[in-house]
Order: structure tokens, then C-alpha cells, then sequence
């Protein structure tokens, strides 16, 4: 998987090299999210957790959306029992009509804990649908796990997102994930985009 993740990046590079996409206005967004993961299936009884996500990005032109963040989570009811995830990643975006675009974001990350720390990488293929002028609808299956095969982190995600323009500057987020895999857990998420 780690071959695959660096041959796609290498994939969209090419890609955006050949793209003709000049930077547009609103360039760089500060995105704040409020999330719940809810424990279900196997991992029923484990508690759930909510917690915080803040993303800085800039698009660069040519399809391709630099962005980096952090996530701050904490399980109900359980003192000491915090995540913090600091993560990396670019998206390349390919338009096929003027409402419907395919996207592939690739990330790097480190993860911290109370028990112990890594570093992950995860990539996210998805595609997205501007269904009226200001709601933009996402849908992408992410792939997510640690370098070392010996951390308890690997999930698979599908992941459903909408964003509401309130103006050419400022929207609401909301989106629903599921995670398969080393945990399994269903995430609301909630958000505020501010562009500049």
C-alpha cells in the first residue's frame, strides 16, 4: 500500500503538470469542525468519542489543494484517554463536467496517544457533485493506517460530505462517516469554512 500511496501521488503530480487551472479567488480556507464517533458493531462497548479538527489549506493552482491540521479527540467518560492526530496532505481535484469532479487526497501523519505515538498515511479517492450554486456534495472511501504493521490503526472510511455557501467567503460543513477496520465507529461531523 505504501508503494501504491507514493505512485499516486506521483500520478497526480503528472496529471496536474498537463492541467490548465489558474489560482481563483478565495485561495486559502481555515476549516473548524466539531465531530462525535459513535462505537457500533464489534467495538459496541467501547466508549465514544468527540473532539475538535482544524485545517489550514491554500489552493496552489492546477487542481491541487495543499492543506495541513490537527484533531484533538477524547472518549466519554474516560480521563487520559486522548488522541491527537497532526496530519498533512494534498488533493488533486480533475473536473470531468461542470458540476461532477473526481478527487484523490493523499496524507501523512503523527498520532499521538497516552500509550504510544506513530506515524500514518492514509489516501482518499472520492467524487463530488455541485448540486445547486451553493451546495457542494462529497462522497470517497478513505484508506487510513500506521508504517508499523505492530499499530493497532488501520480503517477503512466512507465518508459523505455537503457544504452550504452562506457567501463567496464563509460555509457550513456537515458530513457522516463509517469506520471499518481496527475500529468501528459512526462520525458525524459539523463544521465552518471561512475562505480568504
Amino acid at each position: 500500500m505504501k508503494k501504491s500511496l507514493i505512485a499516486a501521488i506521483l500520478a497526480t503530480l503528472s496529471i496536474s503538470a498537463q492541467a490548465d487551472q489558474p489560482i481563483t479567488a478565495s485561495d486559502s480556507y481555515i476549516h473548524g469542525q466539531y465531530t462525535f464517533r459513535d462505537s457500533i458493531a464489534s467495538n459496541k462497548d467501547n466508549a465514544n468519542r468527540q473532539g475538535i479538527n482544524l485545517t489550514v489549506g491554500r489552493n496552489i493552482g492546477y487542481g491541487i489543494t495543499l492543506d495541513g491540521g490537527a484533531q484533538v479527540r477524547n472518549e466519554n467518560g474516560a480521563v487520559g484517554r486522548d488522541t491527537t492526530r497532526l496530519e498533512t496532505g494534498a488533493t488533486y481535484q480533475f473536473g470531468l463536467t461542470q458540476d461532477v469532479a473526481l478527487y484523490t487526497r493523499g496524507a501523512l501523519g503523527y498520532r499521538l496517544t497516552d500509550q504510544e505515538d506513530s506515524t500514518y498515511y492514509s489516501i482518499e479517492p472520492g467524487v463530488r457533485f455541485q448540486a445547486t450554486p451553493a451546495l457542494n456534495l462529497r462522497a470517497g472511501y478513505r484508506y487510513r493506517t500506521a508504517f508499523s504493521d505492530s499499530i493497532f490503526d488501520k480503517t477503512n472510511t466512507v465518508r459523505f460530505g455537503a457544504e452550504y455557501a452562506l457567501s463567496k467567503t464563509q460555509s457550513l460543513t456537515a458530513g457522516v462517516d463509517r469506520f471499518y477496520g481496527d475500529t468501528e465507529t459512526l462520525g458525524v461531523n459539523l463544521g465552518y469554512v471561512v475562505r480568504f
